[in-house]
């Protein structure tokens, strides 16, 4: 994703301790809603709590979960 289409986004951290990363592959996603950017911080277990961001023009995060540490680092 270029820097061009992310500044339609909002990428304020929506808490602490929150890192933003992008999905690898997200070009051959056909998710729609979704701008292939996600944050996600390590819990108390070593496991990643992720929370999505929406498409260019809206660009807020919602919950979308936790992931199992090999899962997160993985993908």
């Amino acid at each position: 994703m270029s820097q061009e289409r992310r500044k339609d986004l909002n990428l304020t951290s929506p808490m602490e301790d929150l890192e933003l990363y992008r999905y690898k592959t997200c070009e051959q996603m056909t998710t729609q809603g979704w701008s292939g950017l996600y944050w996600a911080r390590k819990n108390e277990a070593g496991d990643y709590e992720i929370r999505g961001v929406t498409k260019e023009g809206e660009g807020y995060s919602y919950p979308a979960g936790v992931f199992a540490k090999e899962a997160f680092e993985r993908y």
